[in-house]
């Protein structure tokens, strides 16, 4: 990482100004981007839910329903109210707003998203979350600040200019985002009223001592002079803008119906962050025996209806084809309830993306509810976080995939939920789902009306781009409730692979329409790869405990070396495929000192992690 003294010795910051129009600087911009395509005018909005939103009382497997009664008896919500978009799957009862963006093809589901090893800790979660590093790796750049300097080179010197006059990046707020955060410097500015900015007095330009206070104070007025640019553009972007739709009276509100008044009033920012804060929910989840109500409730209340009014307003003002939006939060909830009407941190939660352009599709399996399940336990995840990020890159900022795994990390695994406007077929397709055991692959649909349907080709993919087709389907005969039911058995798979299938609806005149696509995979394969979790405690003296992610049913060999190599403690045990594995480590008899833990993984690899034993 570079860090602020060597930026300013690289650009000569701590005596010269970086901006435009400022004395002793010519504009200009990077040969980077002069290589770039043109500018898209494409813009991503993420929403942050913090405190780690509990998954289970937002998309509800309605299939399993039994199941969640008896495992969440304080917070699980009645069928009957509850938000249905498939057969067997609904939002909470309150998310109204979200069912009518699924059922006109603007919001695209992942379900179960996580990564490997979960780390349950707020502040270290959300960084692994903000930067799109593994759970045993700190970077110290945002996945968004990576990629935006890609075009952005050597920011902030030299920026803003002429062919970039726009912030990259706004983070709605007081805090700039660590998701974009960059090698020298956040790329985000941060903006709370964007019509009433608060301007600093300039810093001056008398000579710099050449010291560390120079370099300091040179960067300081650097960023004062960029700041009021920026905020001067922010500013009249704002007054220029419009927006219609009704929000809630909540600050999640607030800030969208400003990003929406950026955007319309010309500001070519690509990134917006915003916040909606408060899904720590301990306690006091539910309001008492009123499960629909309490603070979560709440929350996704404000979440569904702000969302609901910001793709409204995006239309009204002509932008609904170039602003998509992300949901995130730092993990999910445990799949059992606590005592005090709440839930506890967990893993894996679902992921929404919306915009007239995402997919229209739900990605993944209904988490399956074991009534034995233990208190400790969280949803397993189905998907990396990273692979959702990665396809955002892909199909919306047009990045190349090879690119992504430079960003990301190298085992990219591409998504089809943000592929393109998505289209609705001219039957009603109740359901549409894509399961896997340990031979074959199930797809199964359902239409509750057809007109002029021929059939259905059924198409198979690899890599969620090329489609060929694997079998057809001729409009079938509906039942006494005018419902036809279609199914296929897919025997030509293999362990490992994600497949991905979609339909294609023929009609009698030649005209065709795509389903959403869905995904795959032979149960028992593997899914990720190994992660090994780093001790806790550590210093630690009688115990410690480690946490390994396993991508299939294994074995995992351990092994504790002294300082001189020699071989303390050992032992082998069986972990769980697709899930993160606790065990306990005991120490009593081991003395004080440094040590290495070697974990021996399948295929000849090997992971260390270092202990201290007091």
């Amino acid at each position: 990482m570079i860090d602020r003294r060597q930026f300013l010795r690289r650009t000569g910051a701590a005596s010269v100004p970086l901006l435009t129009g400022l004395p002793g600087l010519q504009a200009g911009t990077s040969f980077l981007t002069n290589l770039l395509p043109p500018d898209s005018d494409r813009v991503l909005v993420l929403v942050q839910l913090n405190g780690g939103n509990d998954g289970l009382n937002t998309l509800i497997p309605t299939d399993q329903m039994g199941a969640l009664r008896s495992v969440r008896p304080n917070v699980g919500q009645a069928a009957s109210g509850l938000k249905a978009i498939t057969n067997r799957l609904s939002f909470h009862s309150r998310m109204e707003g979200f069912q009518q963006l699924y059922n006109e093809g603007k919001m695209s589901i992942i379900q179960d998203v996580g990564y490997p090893n979960q780390n349950r800790s707020h502040f270290r979660s959300t960084d692994i979350w903000s930067t799109a590093s593994d759970a045993v790796t700190e970077l110290e750049t945002g996945w968004l600040g990576r990629h935006l300097e890609v075009q952005y080179t050597d920011y902030p010197a030299g920026f803003p200019n002429a062919d970039l006059p726009h912030p990259p990046a706004i983070s709605m707020g007081n805090v700039a985002n660590a998701t974009c955060e960059g090698l020298v410097t956040n790329l985000s500015q941060t903006v709370n009223n964007p019509t009433s900015l608060t301007f600093l007095a300039p810093g001056g330009n008398t000579p710099l001592p050449d010291d560390n206070y120079g370099d300091e104070l040179g960067f300081l007025r650097v960023a004062i002079e960029q700041t009021n640019t920026y905020g001067t553009v922010i500013r009249d972007a704002a007054e220029g803008g419009n927006s219609t739709a009704e929000y809630p009276d909540d600050r999640l509100g607030n800030q969208l119906r400003n990003v929406v008044r950026l955007i319309s009033g010309g500001l070519q920012t690509q990134v917006y962050v915003v916040q909606h804060n408060g899904f720590d929910t301990h306690s006091g989840q539910v309001d008492g025996g009123d499960a629909a109500g309490g603070r979560h409730g709440d929350l996704v209340e404000v979440l569904s209806q702000s969302l609901k009014a910001f793709q409204e307003d995006l239309e009204a003002e002509g932008l609904a084809g170039r602003v998509m939006g992300m949901t995130f939060s730092e993990f999910g909830r445990r799949i059992r309830d606590n005592a005090s009407s709440g839930t506890d941190h967990g893993t894996a939660a679902p992921m929404f993306l919306f915009g007239g352009c995402v997919s229209g599709t739900i990605l993944g399996d209904n988490t399956n509810i074991d009534v034995e399940v233990d208190q400790n336990e969280g949803v397993p995840m189905q998907y990396d976080f990273r692979d959702v990020y990665g396809s955002v890159l892909v199909d919306w900022f047009e990045v190349p995939e090879a690119d992504v795994r430079t960003l990301l990390y190298p085992g990219f695994v591409y998504l089809p939920v943000a592929n393109g406007c998505a289209s609705n077929l001219p039957v009603d397709l109740m359901d549409f789902t894509a399961s896997g055991n340990t031979k074959s692959i199930q797809l199964k649909w359902q239409t509750a009306k057809e007109t002029n349907n021929e059939g259905f080709d059924i198409e198979r993919s690899e890599d969620g781009r090329t489609f060929q087709r694997i079998a057809k389907r001729a409009a079938g005969s509906a039942d006494k409730a005018g419902v036809r039911s279609y199914d296929l058995e897919d025997l030509d798979v293999t362990p490992g692979p994600l497949y991905y299938y979609r339909l294609k609806q023929k009609d009698f005149d030649g005209g065709f329409e795509y389903s959403p696509v869905k995904t795959a995979r032979l149960t028992g394969a593997a899914r990720g790869d190994w992660s090994i979790g780093h001790a806790f405690p550590n210093p630690a003296s009688n115990e410690t405990t480690f946490q390994a992610y396993a991508p299939t049913d294994s074995r995992l060999t351990y092994t504790i070396f002294n300082q001189s190599g020699q071989r303390i403690l050992n032992d082998t045990l069986s972990v769980y495929g697709q899930r993160d594995n606790r065990f306990t480590i005991g120490l009593g008899r081991v003395p004080a000192g440094n040590y290495t833990v070697r974990f021996e993984l399948p295929k000849g690899k090997y992971e260390t992690r270092k202990l201290i034993v007091i």
